[in-house]
């Protein structure tokens, strides 16, 4: 399954769960049906600025339709694995509205950290 197939399955299945029909998404999106259509058949290439219009009229997290059903790798320091751990999700989506300054402040913090960490052993 290609990466539009994919959003598209999940655009339908958001849309459905939301009880609303075809007509009525493409009329609030201002587009047709048979467009939406090709969305979700992921024979038409959706954009993000189309996504995220979708992901506000259907009350889902923009990310939702860009999350892949691939099985997670076994390695531990993938972006995934990183993304579950307690807090780290927040921590980064936190520094993100930050200064790059800023950032590089908490990044020399948690070096900082780590650094007492090893010392103490």
């Amino acid at each position: 399954m290609n990466a539009y197939e994919e959003i598209g399955r999940r655009l339908q299945k958001a849309r459905e769960e939301s009880g609303m029909s075809q007509e009525e998404l493409a009329k609030r999106l201002g587009c047709s049906q048979a467009s939406l259509s090709y969305y979700e058949l992921g024979k038409r290439r959706i954009y993000f600025n189309e996504l995220e219009k979708i992901s506000k009229i259907l009350n889902r997290p923009f990310t939702y339709f860009l999350e892949s059903n691939e099985k997670p790798k076994k390695d531990q320091n993938d972006l995934y694995h990183i993304l579950k751990e307690p807090y780290l999700k927040e921590i980064l989506l936190s520094a993100k509205t930050l200064k790059p300054e800023q950032r590089k402040s908490i990044l020399e913090y948690i070096q900082w950290q780590h650094s007492k960490v090893r010392r103490s052993k």
